[in-house]
């Protein structure tokens, strides 16, 4: 099945599961405290069917432990190369390897569908990203860049996380990312999956623990 037909499916699904769910949330955390909140993520993805890992930093406004609403930027690994022929200085043919990259700044909605005291599962229903793709090498001391145009992607997916101590969990998050609009310079495919595995340390727990009496440890 193509990725644009999966995308509707897909998007249509999170918001049915989750729009009744967020409209609550979002009248119950009015008059609730905002919270600032930030976080550094690593995700895999592929790019026409290689590996290509995606980093990325987070921040936002959490509303309640249950709806968050922020924005970030993201760049891919330069693990993805292609040779670039030319000359050297002395006039023999020449090559050297280009590295494929891709940055892009995102907005996105993070919404807590369950949450008990082991168990959490959230939902992105969408996380709209901007940026450009290129290939990039060294001419010398030069960096050069080959066909850099403007993307505008999409992303969406669901997490999960358990928390096997009070202190310590494990997660997991599953998502699609599509081109909305693409880098025609480039014969790259970068519609995939995105998936990651990991572990939390829940720190103002941990701080709980090893400072019990503490005014900050009776706050958090």
């Amino acid at each position: 099945m193509k990725l644009r037909i999966l995308l509707p499916a897909v998007f249509l699904l999170l918001v049915n599961v989750t729009r009744a769910q967020m409209l609550d949330t979002l009248r119950s955390c009015i008059n609730r405290k905002v919270a600032f909140t930030a976080m550094f993520d690593t995700r895999k993805s592929f790019v026409s069917a290689q590996s290509a890992r995606i980093w990325g930093f987070k921040f936002g406004a959490d509303f309640g432990n249950r709806l968050t609403i922020g924005g970030g930027w993201n760049t891919h690994t330069p693990s993805i190369t292609k040779p670039v022929y030319g000359t050297d200085s002395m006039g023999m043919p020449d090559t050297t390897q280009s590295f494929l990259k891709l940055d892009y700044i995102s907005y996105f909605i993070r919404f807590v569908f369950y949450k008990n005291k082991r168990w959490k599962f959230s939902v992105i229903p969408f996380q709209l990203g901007y940026g450009n793709s290129r290939y990039e090498y060294f001419d010398g001391n030069t960096n050069r860049i080959i066909g850099q145009r403007n993307i505008l992607i999409y992303e969406t997916g669901i997490s999960g996380s358990f928390k096997i101590f009070r202190w310590f969990g494990v997660g997991a998050d599953l998502g699609l990312r599509v081109m909305l609009r693409n880098n025609k310079a480039l014969s790259e495919n970068f519609n995939s999956p995105i998936y990651s595995f990991y572990t939390i340390i829940y720190w103002s727990e941990l701080y709980k623990m090893v400072f019990p009496n503490t005014k900050l440890a009776k706050r958090i």
